[in-house]
């Protein structure tokens, strides 16, 4: 038996469908890609061949950076074709159709405060095909340096050399291979560091439809049900040789099945 529930349509309704994450608990307007998410919006429980799709187009473990970069591409791609009616069928007040590019983005630490105390040394394991673009610590520096990883929670105590004014290189709490050096005198005691990865090849469209194409018979039936509109989906994506349309296909796939299991308690 199934149950339909009363829900409206909302703002940048096809994207929150694709995001598919409580709206509040997301990051502010101010954070890497962010766009508006309904506040009352709740993430959508989907069977676990719809997870494989998920898993295919968005990497193993996204954070909301690594999301909201994929969504970035994905967006402008259901939107360059005819078929983004199907979208805007949803709801047609939109707000991430603008100009500011994800691409140019000035990827790497940020610091603040921004006092020129830190140096950097290495490189992230962030940008692959987890899905993961962020991080972030807080450093704070009284003899003995404590680094502590923001994710975590988790802390490290270090005990630095000081030589010609600057400590020895440290790495950052859960990175290893991110390291961080401190100017000393200092000006000020405590900093917290952003640190945002430029994306691998890994995490583009073209290569995450690559991954789709291998989710396997049982993942790839339940994405296109052999019903209206997903016989059309489906034709888009088995037949069309321009990628936009092709990869609409299954992004429309997985929105309109995201909105059926939202709607229709089974």
């Amino acid at each position: 038996m199934t149950e339909t529930t009363e829900l409206t349509s909302m703002p940048n309704q096809a994207r929150t469908l694709l995001l598919n994450r409580d709206g509040d608990t997301r990051p502010t307007a101010a954070f890497f890609g962010e766009e508006y998410v309904p506040p009352s919006f709740k993430a959508v429980e989907l069977p676990s061949e719809l997870l494989t799709v998920r898993r295919a187009l968005f990497g193993s473990n996204p954070d909301n950076a690594g999301m909201n970069y994929m969504l970035w591409h994905y967006m402008r791609l259901l939107h360059s074709t005819e078929y983004s009616s199907y979208v805007m069928a949803l709801d047609t007040r939109i707000t991430y159709m603008h100009k500011r590019s994800l691409i140019d983005y000035e990827f790497g630490p940020g610091i603040t405060p921004d006092d020129d105390a830190l140096d950097f040394s290495g490189g992230s394991s962030l940008g692959g095909a987890d899905g993961r673009l962020y991080a972030s610590w807080r450093i704070t520096y009284s003899g003995g340096v404590e680094i502590t990883n923001l994710q975590t929670g988790f802390s490290e105590l270090q005990t630095p050399v000081v030589t010609d004014g600057l400590t020895n290189f440290m790495p950052l709490t859960g990175m290893s291979s991110l390291l961080v050096r401190i100017r000393v005198p200092l000006t000020a005691t405590s900093w917290v560091v952003e640190y945002l990865e430029q994306p691998t090849s890994e995490l583009d469209p073209i290569t995450r439809a690559e991954q789709l194409g291998s989710i396997g018979d049982e993942a790839y039936a339940a994405l296109f049900p052999n019903r209206a509109p997903y016989k059309l989906f489906k034709q888009l994506w088995e037949q069309h040789s321009e990628f936009p349309y092709k990869i609409s296909g299954a992004l429309l796939a997985l929105v309109y099945l995201t909105e059926e299991y939202r709607t229709t308690l089974v």
